[in-house]
């Protein structure tokens, strides 16, 4: 079993298949949003490829705890920003503000879900980014979170694959890095690395 965090693990498992001689990039896992996104840009490798993607990602490593699916979260100090700056910035996306307050007040209620202030939040950022240099400020503060935060795997993580011939070898590489893996029954099926079980505690 290899050290590390679930992402530096898939990580290391995705560069060692790639030289071995399969099509994988595990940062296409984050930013290509669909599986057919993902597998059209995944490079072929004469052993196959394989390959995850944003809205697999998202349900993994972020259990979808973001302003809306497939979104990993903003990290909290740009939500009080902009909770803090909120008056300006609805009127700057043409947000009506008391529309705005009484969505709040239900999904506060539960009278909502909260994905119906998904379009809101995603006008908010979009406008507090325009602002100085904040759109730098995030993508970096997002890059970091998700090495050093956003790590571990909540959920099972989805790995489409197409390898006829290979499919043992992918297998014993992800296991060999200590990943939890399910392998699949058939061609068809996705292969399924699973959050490591708790460990128990020591004394």
């Amino acid at each position: 079993m290899r050290d590390g965090t679930d992402l530096e693990r898939l990580r290391g498992a995705f560069a060692e298949l790639n030289e071995r001689g399969f099509g994988a990039d595990f940062d296409l896992a984050w930013r290509a949003f669909t599986k057919q996104d993902a597998a059209a840009e995944t490079p072929r490798g004469p052993k196959g490829f394989l390959y995850s993607y944003a809205q697999a990602y998202a349900d993994a490593f972020y259990a979808e705890e973001g302003w809306g699916v497939a979104e990993q979260p903003m990290p909290d100090w740009v939500k009080n920003e902009i909770e803090a700056m909120k008056p300006e910035l609805l009127a700057a996306a043409g947000i009506d503000p008391d529309e705005h307050a009484e969505t709040v007040e239900g999904v506060e209620r539960g009278d909502y879900d909260a994905d119906e202030l998904h379009d809101d939040y995603v006008a908010l950022v979009e406008e507090w980014e325009k602002i100085d240099d904040n759109h730098a400020r995030v993508r970096e503060a997002l890059r970091h979170e998700r090495i050093h935060r956003w790590h571990t795997l909540l959920r099972p993580l989805v790995i489409g694959w197409y390898s006829p011939d290979h499919l043992g070898e992918i297998v014993e590489v992800l296991t060999s890095y200590g990943l939890d893996v399910t392998p699949p029954p058939n061609e068809k099926t996705v292969i399924f690395v699973n959050p490591s079980p708790p460990q128990p505690a020591s004394g």
